[in-house]
């Protein structure tokens, strides 16, 4: 299901931004799903140097982990989506491409897709992610 977002998230100075902890997965602690901006999205606690707590909202730092072989392309909406791919971290996002900045429903710094693809530069584009890794700080 794909969720449509009215707005992207800024950066703050050192690219933190605030997220709700709504689940914590019991059998996997690094599965967790989190509140950024009203969207819910399943990440990857890639670093928690400290016990979270359900209800809580934290500092997070948020990268993409892409697979080997994954499919990006232009795409004619003007709509920053989100939508979740099976049942593991995976992720389609769709969002605007300028230069090594990635904004869909946040910001993402990603030169890897930029250098890879200068063609979609400027444009809209569907990005398929592997995983969605939040840093707790």
């Amino acid at each position: 299901m794909a969720t449509s977002l009215k707005k992207s998230s800024g950066p703050t100075p050192n690219n933190q931004i605030k997220a709700l902890v709504v689940a914590i997965n019991e059998h996997v602690d690094e599965d967790v799903t989190l509140v950024i901006d009203g969207v819910t999205v399943n990440c990857f606690a890639s670093v928690c140097p400290y016990e979270i707590s359900i209800g809580n909202t934290y500092s997070v730092e948020l990268t993409l982990t892409l697979a080997e072989n994954y499919e990006i392309q232009s795409v004619t909406s003007i709509d920053f989506l989100i939508e979740k791919k099976g049942d593991g971290f995976a992720y389609f996002l769709y969002g605007k491409l300028c230069n090594d900045v990635f904004n869909t429903f946040t910001v993402f710094h990603d030169e890897e897709i930029h250098y890879k693809h200068p063609n979609l530069n400027d444009q809209f584009i569907k990005l398929e992610v592997s995983r969605i890794n939040a840093a707790f700080l």
